[in-house]
């Protein structure tokens, strides 16, 4: 197993791997590996071919002093591969720390890959709570369509937007003119929220990904940018991707609250444009946060992907 540093180039890569699976979750997004300054991309990421699986660590960055992961060094990445070769890659990553390759420290394995592994080599780290970090998974149709009574809010809210700026609002495709309406979207969104210390500032890791996925958008067709614009002036903003394992994810999701019904109509129609022949479309974690949490449920999710840290047993 040799690994070597992993550039934006590896994205054909990765999609390559991921197309063998049906895996929903945004961990191999290469947004979210070189978005995320906890992935530590330009310093340490690597990857590795072997064996028919595809293998990523890093070196996380660990910027709050009250974050940690309980890894001495590396950091890895569930091996990317087909269900029935999960155990064996698993078995040949295990293999590879116990022959010098560093501590076995696996993030973000879902419970049903847990379940492919031998109980007796291999254990959960339950220290770590995986709720704030599940991410919410859910039918396209009922993002689509808002079928049904559980959506009549959804419904009732698109319809006062719709009704309200009638012909003077539009959805429509990022252009790079719209960059600057968006910063200053993304400006006033900020100011409405209380950061906390990571890298300085969350709002700065915000801005970062803001960037990367506005260039993202115009660099590869799998990346999607759109904006909600009233009266010239753009109120919404949204940024996702389809995944090669045919699963959509919403990246980011920004509006101006002043618009009442701003958000389910950015949600209703940037799935209706982008996600209506995918499996599951994935709105990303709630971090734990109340309101955010309770806007995800609203939306009646059918699952979660959800992650857990492994750990070779003892």
């Amino acid at each position: 197993m040799l690994f070597r540093k992993m550039t934006e180039a590896d994205k054909p890569l990765i999609d390559g791997y991921l197309a063998r699976t049906d895996y929903p979750g945004s961990d191999y997004s290469m947004l979210y590996l070189s978005g995320w300054d906890f992935f530590n991309f330009e310093e340490s990421m690597q990857i590795a071919e072997s064996g028919d699986a595809l293998y990523i660590r890093f070196v996380p960055n660990l910027a709050k002093e009250d974050e940690e992961t309980d890894s001495n060094g590396f950091v890895y990445m569930p091996p990317l591969t087909e269900r029935g070769n999960f155990a064996a890659a698993t078995d040949a990553l295990r293999q590879f720390c116990l022959d010098g390759g560093g501590e076995f420290y696996v993030t973000s394995c879902r419970p049903e890959e847990f379940a492919l592994l031998d109980p007796e080599k291999y254990a959960i780290d339950e220290k770590r709570d995986s709720r704030d970090f599940a991410e919410y998974l859910y039918k396209p149709s009922d993002l689509i369509e808002l079928p049904g009574k559980k959506y009549h809010a959804k419904r009732n809210f698109i319809k006062r937007f719709i009704n309200t700026y009638s012909e003077n609002y539009a959805f429509r495709t990022f252009e790079e003119k719209d960059r600057g309406g968006v910063y200053e979207l993304f400006g006033n969104w900020s100011r409405t929220k209380s950061f906390d210390g990571y890298l300085g500032s969350a709002e700065k890791q915000e801005r970062k990904l803001v960037d990367k996925a506005l260039d993202y958008a115009a660099k590869y067709d799998d990346f999607f940018a759109d904006v909600l614009e009233v009266d010239g002036r753009i109120v919404g903003f949204e940024f996702g991707e389809r995944l090669a394992s045919n699963n959509g994810i919403v990246h980011i999701e920004k509006g101006d609250i002043n618009y009442d019904g701003v958000y389910p109509m950015l949600c209703h129609a940037f799935a209706a444009k982008h996600f209506k022949d995918v499996s599951f479309i994935n709105r990303q974690e709630d971090m734990g946060l109340d309101g955010l949490r309770k806007s995800k449920l609203s939306y009646h999710p059918c699952g979660f992907v959800e992650k857990r840290i492994v750990v070779l047993k003892v």
